[in-house]
């Protein structure tokens, strides 16, 4: 395999616009202190207080994505490598007849050439079997298709697959995303450069954004800066709190073992279909790499105490793209948020329970995040209801234009890493969904968590 460096891909930008950061990071300081003063002499403490702490967690955010996240194929030498490890593709699908071509397509075209491709039709009632025939057809020694009478659900589906699958790394795609040409081949080099790295999540942005519909817009911007710099920021720890299921990867004997355990997940006494993604990734965030017998012992440091705190690695990588298809409705952008806030529930007794064990920095901003998470509809009904019928004015907009704020500074970043970019200005606007609609979503979730229905 031969390291082509692309200059787009190793310089995220040039020193004007990176000077242009540091301006980000100090308004966003300003902003603290700010806030700050009126939190102890103008405005209701407890609103203040939970700005402050927002912004506190912003700052660190944009602060250690700038300064300390490097794209981990920067680590690759330029020489080429005689070994090109099989990997495994898999795609579970539903249900996705409008989708799952371009998808299946996307991953032959890809331009890592020792990989199969399993594709897991999950008890499709629509024409996506049929489909996914005459891809075999065309493909016979690259792609194999199980079809499954019933449908089982993501995880299940996925552990058919492995039991099959002859990779010694595997990649995890959702059917109606499409993968960039060279992504597979990057997430190779990325594990090859290094034995410790367990799991790596690709960069995501949405699929025909520039021809899609307000909500598609929103959302691409909104992604964005969820990858980039919060991805980022936990990269720089090798802790990510959630591989994407839109394309991930993942060494074989990092998760091998917990497979089946995954897919069935149990939370409050039943099988539990959602947080997939999340929890996956919280079972390689709680392993140490010397409890895996598969591991090459003699790349094991001989220091006991040092092996005992060796944790897998894993690793955000903008040079892995993938387009990912995302609700053009609100109503079911609304099930998807209702779903990913029943992942968030069950990730604080997973990851929560565990992350404790990753590097304090990284832990802290997690665990402040959740925080301020279930928090946030007390602030939301002080500041908008309370307190304005209290005659206090001011501390309402002081919470509005502090969620403004955070949107902004995400829109300027991603702006200066896209010259041209469009989109950037939407992000502020997401930020008001969130606050007004989406916060309320947690609670919702949390009283239907045992509806398994899943859309």
């Amino acid at each position: 395999m031969i390291i082509q460096k692309d200059s787009s891909i190793f310089h995220e930008m040039n020193k004007k616009r990176w000077f242009i950061r540091y301006c980000i990071l100090f308004t966003i300081a300003i902003i603290l202190v700010i806030k700050a003063y009126f939190m102890l002499f103008i405005i209701d403490f407890t609103v203040g207080f939970y700005s402050f702490l927002t912004t506190v967690v912003l700052f660190n955010i944009f602060l250690l994505s700038y300064l300390k996240f490097k794209d981990p194929i920067l680590k690759i030498k330029k020489k080429s490598i005689d070994i090109n490890p099989l990997i495994s593709i898999i795609i579970p699908v539903k249900n996705e007849e409008e989708n799952i071509e371009y998808c299946v397509q996307s991953v032959i075209n890809s331009s890592y050439k020792n990989k199969e491709i399993i594709v897991v039709n999950d008890g499709s009632t629509d024409k996506t079997p049929n489909i996914l025939e005459q891809l075999k057809k065309e493909y016979p020694n690259m792609l194999r298709v199980l079809h499954l009478p019933i449908n089982l659900g993501k995880k299940h589906a996925i552990e058919k697959a492995t039991a099959i699958a002859n990779g010694e790394f595997y990649v995890f795609m959702d059917s109606d995303c499409n993968m960039a040409n060279d992504a597979v081949e990057n997430i190779a080099n990325i594990f090859l450069s290094d034995k410790e790295i367990g799991a790596i999540t690709g960069h995501g942005k949405v699929r025909n954004a520039d021809k899609g519909n307000l909500l598609e817009k929103i959302q691409d911007v909104w992604f964005d800066g969820q990858y980039r710099i919060i991805k980022g920021m936990e990269s720089s720890f090798s802790s990510l709190t959630c591989c994407s299921g839109s394309l991930s990867a993942f060494r074989r004997e990092a998760i091998q073992g917990h497979i089946h355990e995954w897919a069935n997940d149990k939370f409050l006494g039943m099988e539990f279909k959602f947080a997939t993604d999340r929890r996956l990734t919280a079972f390689i965030l709680g392993e140490t790499i010397e409890n895996n017998k598969e591991i090459d012992k003699k790349d094991i440091n001989e220091n006991e105490t040092k092996i005992k705190s060796r944790k897998w690695k894993l690793k955000y990588s903008p040079s892995v793209n993938v387009e990912i298809g995302v609700p053009r409705t609100f109503r079911s952008l609304i099930k998807q948020q209702i779903r990913w806030r029943k992942s968030f529930i069950r990730s604080i007794f997973a990851t929560g329970s565990i992350y404790w064990q990753r590097p304090l920095t990284v832990a802290i901003i997690y665990y402040l995040t959740i925080a301020l998470r279930l928090f946030r509809p007390y602030i939301i009904i002080k500041s908008l209801i309370i307190l304005p019928l209290t005659g206090d004015i001011l501390s309402t907009i002081f919470y509005l234009g502090g969620a403004m704020f955070t949107g902004l500074m995400y829109g300027i970043d991603v702006r200066l890493r896209k010259p041209g970019y469009p989109r950037w200005f939407y992000r502020p606007l997401m930020n008001v969904i969130s606050t007004f609609i989406f916060t309320w979503l947690i609670i919702y979730a949390a009283i239907t968590i045992k509806n398994k229905t899943w859309r």
